[in-house]
C-alpha cells in the first residue's frame, strides 16, 4: 500500500477534477489536499489558477492569487482579469469556484434602451458565451451557477425573482424561479407552488456549494438550498445553539458547508461543519483566535489551515 506522500505527490500531478475523486475514497487524503501546503505545490505542477476576484465600483473585478507565487508566476496570473468581455461594465453575479465559470451580468444598448446581457465565461482560459436572458422585468433576489459534469460540459444557472405580488393568500412569499440548463440552452420556471416559503431570501446573497447544492442563509438562521440534478428546494437550521446569532456566515470548508460565529469578545470566530448533508449533523472543527479587528469575520477559506477575513476597514 502506498504512503501518503506518495499520494500527495501523484495527486501533485492531477488536474483539480482527478483530486476531487480522490476525495471521496480516503479520508487522510481529503485532509491533505485541502492544506496550503499541496495546494501551493499542485499549482506549480499542474499549472493551475487559485484566487478571487476584488470588485471595486466602476472598475474591472481585479484577480488575486490565492497563493504567492514567483514573480515570473505572478505576472502571468495577475493577467487574468474580464477585459476580454466585448462588455466593459460585466458584473460578476455568480461563479462556480471548484471550475472557474463566472456568471457575468453587462449592459448592451439597443438604441435608446439598455438590455442586460448574461454572460457565462472562463476567465483562465479567456472562453465566454453569451446565453439567453431570463424574465428580466422582475428584482432579482438570489442567483446561483453550478457545474453538473465536465465531460461533457454541462452546467446550470438558477435564478430567483420577486414579482409584483410577492406574498400569497396564505402569507408565504411567493417567488419566481427559473433554471437555465446548458444542454437546452433555454431558461424554465419551475413551478411556483413548490417554492412558497415563510422566510425570505436576504438580497443579492452569495450561495455556497456543496453536496451538489446551492445553499443561503435566511434571516431566520435557517438554510435554503437548492440541488441541481432534480431542481428541488429544502430547509434545514444551524446548530441549535446559534439560531439566535446574528454574525453567521456560511462558507465552504474542506469542500463542505459550514457555518462561521463571530466571536467579538474573544477578536475570533468558531466554524461549524455539516459533515452528513441526509442526517443535517453539525460539527464545531475550529476556533480563529486572536484577530488583530475585533469586528474582522471570516470569508473564505483558501484551505484548511488559512482563513481570509474582512476587517472593519474594508481591507482583506
Amino acid at each position: 500500500m502506498l504512503n501518503q506522500d506518495v499520494i500527495q505527490e501523484i495527486l501533485s500531478h492531477c488536474p483539480a477534477t482527478e483530486i476531487e475523486r480522490f476525495h471521496l475514497q480516503n479520508k487522510e487524503c481529503n485532509k491533505r489536499s485541502y492544506e496550503l501546503r499541496f495546494i501551493d505545490h499542485h499549482l506549480h505542477r499542474a499549472n493551475s489558477v487559485f484566487g478571487y476576484f476584488v470588485h471595486y465600483e466602476e472598475k474591472y473585478p481585479r484577480f488575486v492569487p490565492g497563493v504567492e507565487a514567483g514573480q515570473e508566476e505572478k505576472e502571468d496570473k495577475t493577467q487574468i482579469s474580464l477585459q476580454f468581455l466585448l462588455q466593459n461594465n460585466a458584473e460578476i453575479k455568480a461563479c462556480d469556484t471548484h471550475h472557474g465559470i463566472l456568471l457575468c451580468i453587462g449592459d448592451r444598448f439597443k438604441g435608446a434602451k439598455t438590455i442586460p446581457e448574461y454572460i457565462v465565461c472562463k476567465p483562465a482560459t479567456k472562453q465566454y458565451w453569451i446565453i439567453p436572458n431570463p424574465k428580466t422585468r422582475y428584482l432579482t433576489i438570489a442567483t446561483g451557477l453550478m457545474v453538473i459534469s465536465l465531460t461533457p460540459c454541462r452546467y446550470k444557472i438558477i435564478r430567483v425573482s420577486e414579482p409584483r405580488r410577492w406574498t400569497t393568500k396564505e402569507g408565504f412569499y411567493n417567488h419566481n424561479c427559473e433554471v437555465f440548463d446548458y444542454d437546452t440552452f433555454a431558461w424554465k420556471r419551475l413551478n411556483v407552488n413548490d417554492f412558497e416559503l415563510s422566510e425570505f431570501f436576504p438580497r443579492e446573497a452569495i450561495p455556497v456549494s456543496a453536496y451538489g447544492f446551492l445553499h443561503w442563509l435566511t434571516r431566520k438562521n435557517n438554510v435554503i438550498r437548492f440541488c441541481m440534478r432534480t431542481e428541488t428546494w429544502s430547509i434545514f437550521s444551524v446548530p441549535d445553539v446559534l439560531l439566535d446569532d446574528s454574525s453567521l456566515i456560511l462558507v465552504s470548508y474542506e469542500g463542505k458547508l459550514g457555518v462561521t460565529q463571530h466571536l467579538e469578545s474573544r477578536n475570533g470566530a468558531e466554524l461549524w461543519v455539516l459533515e452528513n448533508s441526509l442526517r443535517k449533523s453539525w460539527v464545531k472543527v475550529a476556533k480563529i483566535t486572536a484577530l488583530k479587528d475585533e469586528y474582522a469575520k471570516p470569508l473564505w477559506f483558501p484551505s484548511n489551515d488559512v482563513v481570509s477575513v474582512a476587517a472593519s476597514s474594508d481591507r482583506l
